[in-house]
């Protein structure tokens, strides 16, 4: 099932979503070398404890430095498992905020750490060129976008990786995994992009101070149906399928205008990423 907002220029990243959602969530593939043993839970769990975990050490340098230093002596698997969690973290976003040429040097860095060559295919480098949305204040510090990545696929394999959850066809598995992700204390700031990629046409690409003001709006309120419905992106999806009579099954709660004014007073004829 393709994303509600068949943006063709978006369309590689989500093409290259769906391919670590079979590589990476339904087994332990590699997305950039199929065939090995990447995504596993004990790679992941040696980078979350080398990297993930880490609090203190974060407040000074610079990536690749910082990096560097935390993955020192790993295995090529845990350097290559670290390379693709960045390749995913970057996938949603805008080429305004980090573009592609930055994108696949810090992702190759990671990878000329393992001393081992693995090459990039050509449908991949795409993913990353357009992004998705511009997501505020998600974009800065590659180190919170890693360790969601990290901590979301880590749970997800000590769960037992129910893959049910993945099922685009099952109204019932955006929801379950959304209360999945929370329940493994992923912060609604960090969702958006898991969210979104997994399972694009029910979870809006809008950073979470902008969902909760969609979420509210008092112009959308007749539209939730029920006041006791507090879920955000419950009360979104409700609202979407109210207004798309009106202005189609693809508009974005930015880039329409009539519907960006009637939440956001500062909403602007803009060109650019979805978000803002």
């Amino acid at each position: 099932m393709s994303a509600k907002r068949p943006d063709p220029a978006c369309q590689p990243a989500y093409d290259a979503a769906d391919l670590w959602i079979d590589r990476a969530l339904r087994s332990d593939d590699s997305l950039f070398t199929p065939g090995a043993d990447i995504w596993s839970k004990d790679n992941l769990g040696k980078a979350r404890a080398l990297f993930a975990d880490k609090k203190d050490e974060f407040e000074s340098g610079t990536f690749p430095d910082n990096l560097e230093t935390f993955l020192a002596g790993s295995s090529p698997e845990v350097y290559q498992l670290m390379g693709e969690a960045l390749y995913v973290s970057y996938l949603i976003l805008y080429k305004e905020v980090i573009n592609h040429d930055t994108k696949m040097a810090n992702i190759n860095q990671v990878l000329v750490w393992s001393r081992k060559t693995v090459e990039i295919r050509d449908c991949l480098r795409d993913g990353l060129r357009n992004g998705i949305v511009s997501p505020g204040g998600f974009a800065s510090g590659y180190k919170h976008r890693l360790k969601a990545v990290i901590q979301f696929a880590e749970g997800w394999k000590a769960s037992g990786s129910d893959v049910s959850m993945l099922c685009r066809d099952n109204p019932e598995s955006p929801w379950r995994f959304q209360k999945f992700l929370t329940k493994l204390k992923v912060s609604p700031a960090q969702q958006m992009p898991l969210l979104h990629l997994v399972h694009p046409c029910m979870f809006e690409p809008l950073v979470w101070e902008n969902k909760k003001a969609v979420a509210a709006a008092p112009k959308f309120q007749d539209y939730v149906g029920d006041a006791l419905v507090k879920e955000v992106d419950l009360r979104i999806h409700r609202i979407r399928a109210a207004l798309e009579p009106e202005h189609g099954c693809c508009f974005h709660f930015i880039d329409c205008l009539e519907v960006c004014r009637m939440w956001k007073d500062d909403c602007k004829d803009e060109s650019g990423p979805a978000d803002c």
